[in-house]
């Protein structure tokens, strides 16, 4: 097996991504290449690719010096991208309580909706069933999660069972603690309007994407044996079909790959 680059080094494929679809907090995000590495060097192997993927999406934010309250924009590219994997997952609004830095605070607790102003009360997390997982890759746009990188890692949680359920549950993280508590069926896609809508398509070519990128690292020497050992029968058939394929990559964010023998190029979802 050809050697690949070290994840700690592994710079490539910035993304662009869809119009920001609510107002940034004025906080901006914090992540490093080193912090997304050790995240997946340390993740079993159901949760690799979830780890992965919103380790990068978020070391993309911060390399764009944008604030972090997109937890929309966020997950709904994720959805897309572990759909790549054949992973299902679905976003859901959420009433937070969130307790640090010596003031505590719920967001969404009238339940969840948009305010005129076009930014979203409330907030959302991504539900992935074949993980048993929920995943939180925005927490750190909150003022009650200390500014530390530390702290600002994606939240991911064991689930009992699919879904949220009706008790709140709560994640007590080393200097804050939040609270998740579900919402009625008629409001867990209150992060829907108009202008999500709108682009559907911006999100799954970002999600498309980002799916690639990732996958560049979970066929590498570093993590391939943790990959093949995840449930996810078509991220197997992926690392099979381009463990040694060449990387192609624009400076738009496209990411494609070349499998030896062949002329062109072809996209994650071009496998079978």
């Amino acid at each position: 097996m050809a050697a690949r680059r070290n994840p700690k080094k592994d710079k490539s494929a910035r993304r662009r991504r869809p119009e920001r679809g609510s107002a940034s907090s004025g906080r901006q995000v914090r992540m490093s290449l080193e912090t997304v590495s050790t995240l997946m060097l340390n993740a079993p192997p159901e949760a690799l690719p979830l780890l992965g993927l919103a380790g990068v999406w978020l070391w993309n934010v911060a390399e764009d010096g944008k604030g972090a309250a997109y937890c929309v924009d966020g997950c709904l590219t994720l959805h897309y991208a572990l759909a790549e994997y054949g992973i299902d997952s679905r976003v859901e609004a959420v009433i937070l309580d969130v307790e640090g830095n010596g003031t505590h605070s719920r967001y969404g607790g009238n339940g969840p909706h948009y305010n005129p102003n076009g930014t979203f009360n409330g907030h959302t997390v991504l539900i992935v069933p074949a993980a048993d997982r929920l995943l939180d890759p925005t927490l750190q746009q909150y003022r009650e999660v200390p500014d530390t990188e530390a702290a600002t890692s994606p939240l991911m949680v064991k689930l009992n069972g699919t879904s949220l359920g009706p008790a709140a549950m709560e994640v007590a993280r080393s200097d804050h603690r939040v609270r998740y508590h579900s919402v009625p069926e008629d409001l867990r896609e209150a992060w829907r309007n108009a202008k999500i809508t709108a682009n559907e398509s911006a999100y799954r070519w970002a999600g498309a994407n980002l799916a690639a990128n990732v996958f560049d690292m979970l066929r590498s020497e570093f993590f391939r044996e943790a990959t093949l050992a995840s449930p996810y029968p078509r991220l197997h058939r992926l690392v099979q079909a381009l463990g040694e394929a060449k990387t192609i990559a624009d400076r738009q964010g496209g990411y494609r790959f070349r499998p030896a023998g062949v002329t062109g190029e072809v996209r994650l979802a071009d496998i079978p």
